[in-house]
């Protein structure tokens, strides 16, 4: 009889302890990458915060990587497939380390443009686009109504007249530019197309 008890305190250990080194929403994670040269290295060291959706946004990447339920060491795996099949890195080393119970530190949005306080605000999950900019102290008296996204060397233009627009979930170190109104007619210059691929499935 107590070996049974000893025996199913350890199963519920170690479920205990495989819970806890699941990767959650919200949670922080180290990342560093091997194999590659040190200048590859720099755009993707570093730390990142798993999203509420349980994804992450990773530079180079055009898409989320999902780290949810899995093992810092199972999401590594999963980032080195992605990259590998983007054919971004031949051979890439990762390692994930989880900062239990810290934030990603050095996170920033950069707002520019027709913005009354320009400059980089600090980056939290779930934040938006209007939230950002209203951290920049909104748009000035010259702001128009076409806001570009910039994010992974890709540029989107937004149209702060549409609630959908303004909603949009950002990732750390996006970056958004408030471009000056138009003289006449303030029209968007932007595409439905291509801003669909920046809202959640």
């Amino acid at each position: 009889m107590k070996n049974l008890i000893a025996l199913c305190m350890m199963v519920i250990g170690l479920a205990a302890s495989v819970s806890a080194e699941t990767l959650r929403p919200g949670d922080a994670i180290r990342l560093t990458l091997r194999g590659v040269s040190a200048e590859e290295q720099q755009k993707i060291n570093g730390e990142y915060t798993v999203g509420d959706d349980g994804r992450v946004s990773l530079p180079l990447l055009d898409h989320l990587v999902r780290a949810s339920g899995l093992s810092p060491n199972g999401f590594a795996r999963a980032v080195e497939k992605s990259y590998k099949d983007g054919g971004i890195y031949a051979s890439p080393a990762i390692d994930v380390v989880a900062l239990k119970g810290q934030q990603a530190t050095g996170a920033v949005i950069s707002v520019g443009g027709h913005v009354k306080r320009a400059g980089q605000v600090p980056f939290r999950q779930g934040m938006t686009v209007i939230q950002a900019l209203d951290a920049a102290g909104g748009r000035d008296s010259f702001g128009g109504r076409n806001v570009l996204l910039l994010r992974d060397s890709r540029q989107y233009c937004l149209d702060f007249k549409q609630l959908t627009h303004k909603s949009i979930t950002l990732r750390a170190n996006d970056t958004l530019q408030v471009e000056m109104k138009a003289a006449l007619i303030d029209r968007w210059k932007g595409s439905d197309k291509a801003v669909r691929a920046l809202m959640p499935n």
